[in-house]
C-alpha cells in the first residue's frame, strides 16, 4: 500500500512543490504559497513523520524521495520546480539524484549537501523531551517549561506548533521519537553518484551559517548549472524573515 502525504494546493500554472524542514509542516509555507499562487500552481505538503502525513519506523532520505515520487505521479504533476528548505532541501537533492528527468528546476533554501553537527539540534530535542515529561494544561504552560532552553520566542513557537490537543491532553503531531533517534541520518550528506545537471538555485540567508563560502566554492564539484543568491536581512528562516526578498528571488529564477 502506498502511504499518503497530506497536502494543499493553490493557484494554477507551472507546478511548484515546496518541502519543509525538520519539525516543520505545510502550515509553515501557506503564506508563501498564497504569494506564489498568482503565477503558479503551488503544492505544499507534510513530509513523512511530520504534520498530518504518515509515520514510519525508519528515517531514510531515499524512502522520503520515493514517497514524494509516488505523490507526484499520483497527482499527475509534470516537471515541477521543487523548493526544499533545510532538511527539505536534502530531500529535494535526493529526489533529483533518483528522478532527474522529473524536475524542471531545483531551489535549495539555506542548506548545503554536507554533514551537519547534530549539536545544532540538541536544544530543540531537549525542549521536546522536557515538554514530553511534564504535566501542563496549555501551550502557554508548555512555553514556560522551555523558556530557559530556547531563548528565541520564534523558535519556541515553531516547536509548540507541533503540539496537538487531544481532549484534556496534548501530543506531538510529528514522530518526535523517530526524528530524535535519527538525527545523525537527518544531518548526513546525500550520496550523489554523479553531478546534478538540473538548473539549481541556492538561496542563502545573509545572517545564516548553514551555507559557508567554502561550501559555495565546492558547488561546481556536484552541480553543472547553479546560482547562489543571498537574501539580505534574513537568517535560516528566510521565507519568514524576509518574505518579499524570498519571493522575488524565486520568481526571478523560475
Amino acid at each position: 500500500m502506498i502511504e499518503k502525504l497530506n497536502f494543499r494546493q493553490f493557484g494554477s500554472g507551472k507546478d511548484i512543490i515546496i518541502l519543509h524542514g525538520l519539525l516543520g509542516s505545510l502550515d509553515n509555507w501557506i503564506s508563501v504559497a498564497h504569494k506564489l499562487a498568482s503565477n503558479y500552481k503551488v503544492t505544499i505538503l507534510d513530509l513523512p513523520n511530520h504534520g498530518k502525513s504518515y509515520h514510519s519506523d525508519l528515517f531514510s532520505y531515499k524512502e522520503i524521495a520515493d514517497s514524494l515520487n509516488n505523490f507526484i505521479k499520483d497527482k499527475n504533476i509534470l516537471n515541477p520546480t521543487i523548493i526544499g528548505h533545510s532538511m527539505g532541501g536534502k530531500v529535494a537533492l535526493q529526489y533529483a539524484e533518483l528522478f532527474p528527468d522529473s524536475i524542471s528546476k531545483l531551489i535549495i533554501v539555506d542548506v548545503f549537501n554536507k554533514e551537519y553537527d547534530t549539536e545544532r539540534f540538541s536544544h530543540i530535542f531537549k525542549a521536546i523531551s522536557t515538554i514530553s515529561s511534564s504535566k501542563f494544561n496549555s501551550r502557554k504552560d508548555a512555553n514556560n517549561l522551555i523558556l530557559e532552553i530556547i531563548k528565541s520566542e520564534g523558535e519556541r513557537n515553531f516547536i509548540l506548533k507541533n503540539l496537538k490537543r487531544e481532549g484534556d491532553n496534548f501530543s506531538w503531531q510529528p514522530n518526535v521519537n523517530l526524528l530524535n533517534k535519527s538525527i545523525y541520518e537527518i544531518s548526513s550528506k546525500i550520496n550523489l553518484k554523479s553531478k546534478i545537471d538540473i538548473n539549481t538555485l541556492f538561496i542563502k540567508g545573509q545572517n545564516s551559517n548553514y551555507i559557508t563560502d567554502v561550501d559555495i566554492n565546492e558547488l561546481p564539484n556536484s552541480f553543472s548549472d547553479f546560482n547562489v543568491v543571498e537574501v539580505p536581512n534574513s537568517g535560516h528562516w528566510i521565507h519568514a524573515e524576509n518574505p518579499s526578498g524570498f519571493i522575488s528571488t524565486i520568481k526571478n529564477f523560475i
